[in-house]
């Protein structure tokens, strides 16, 4: 019997063990702590479960809501952190990761276009790392720079030794070791375009995933619709000029703000080169395992990657796709 100063309606809904989105959040829960873990405990291939963990935050923001995504990744984090027993430098990404795919939810559902959604999304998440770096940099009195120097240090320590242990050659070992300081020394003033360029790429894969994850999951909702038709602003080619005019003036500072936003640009164009090769491959019915095949020649050779990223650039004036003239509503692929 129950207790008679409980309302019977707060029982009825204490005792509801059928709420279908209580089984989706605690599936949630699940798969973002899955994904997450292996990201930080597989060597080196975790890198591939760390670049979809916003994945799983993105679907559930479209389909539950705010509110309930958000609990699915806090407890995520609560997971991690317990498991770990403490709150490392990995589960700073992690959080930064599944912040990513909150924004993008929130973006998504605000209809924007494909360039805010995944842009707006990664400047929240540049901005509250900052925050968090500056905030943590204080209390352990160590300063910002370095905080972030000692931190590039280490993972190259790593670096080094995973590739000693994967049998590189002792010549290349030693060389690598003496350049450890100048490899630091760039890494650590180019970090910041890394950062903006590892977020929008990671924004940019999620996307492509969520495409089919929410067409067959999610009936009656906005869908995203094919991103090979994509183009950039036709104004950011002035960031491009501009980044490589400060390149050629004199002062550290100024080149190195040229070459943080080249490297930031080169992706984005990337973006735009990639969208045409797809779109080609579509048109021209390529076999998927041939497609499979050269898409991944860009892992084996990066030089593919700054060609494909000219072709998008060249695309601006060129037009390679003939794509039709469409009003502003029309050209966003998400609709």
């Amino acid at each position: 019997m129950w207790a008679p100063w409980i309302p019977e309606a707060a029982v009825e809904k204490s005792v509801n063990h059928n709420d279908p989105d209580r089984k989706i959040v605690l599936s949630g829960i699940l798969l973002t702590t899955l994904i997450s873990a292996l990201s930080i405990s597989i060597p080196v291939f975790g890198f591939a479960f760390f670049m979809v963990v916003p994945l799983p935050v993105f679907y559930y923001r479209i389909r539950l809501g705010p509110k309930k995504s958000a609990v699915a990744a806090l407890c995520a984090i609560a997971f991690l952190t317990l498991f770990s027993g403490e709150l490392t430098p990995d589960l700073f990404f992690i959080a930064g990761m599944l912040l990513l795919g909150f924004c993008m939810g929130a973006f998504f559902e605000q209809n924007l276009s494909i360039e805010k959604t995944i842009g707006y999304a990664a400047a929240l998440v540049m901005a509250a790392g900052v925050f968090a770096l500056m905030i943590y940099a204080n209390l352990s009195n160590l300063g910002l720079m370095p905080l972030i120097s000692g931190y590039v240090a280490k993972n190259l320590a790593l670096t080094l030794d995973l590739y000693e242990s994967m049998g590189m050659p002792q010549e290349s070992i030693v060389l690598l070791s003496n350049s450890m300081d100048q490899i630091r020394f760039v890494l650590v003033r180019i970090l910041p375009a890394l950062c903006a360029a590892g977020l929008l790429f990671a924004a940019w894969v999620n996307l492509l995933a969520a495409k089919v994850l929410i067409s067959t999951r999610i009936k009656g909702g906005r869908k995203i619709q094919g991103l090979n038709t994509w183009k950039t602003p036709e104004q950011l080619v002035w960031g491009v000029a501009a980044s490589a005019l400060l390149i050629m003036v004199p002062g550290s500072f100024f080149k190195l703000l040229g070459i943080n936003g080249l490297i930031v640009f080169i992706l984005v164009y990337f973006f735009q080169g990639i969208a045409i090769v797809s779109f080609y491959f579509e048109k021209k019915k390529i076999p998927l395992a041939v497609r499979g095949l050269l898409y991944g020649m860009l892992i084996i050779q990066q030089i593919f990657i700054l060609v494909i990223a000219g072709i998008g650039f060249m695309d601006v004036w060129l037009d390679i796709r003939k794509l039709e003239k469409h009003d502003t509503d029309q050209q966003t692929p998400l609709s």
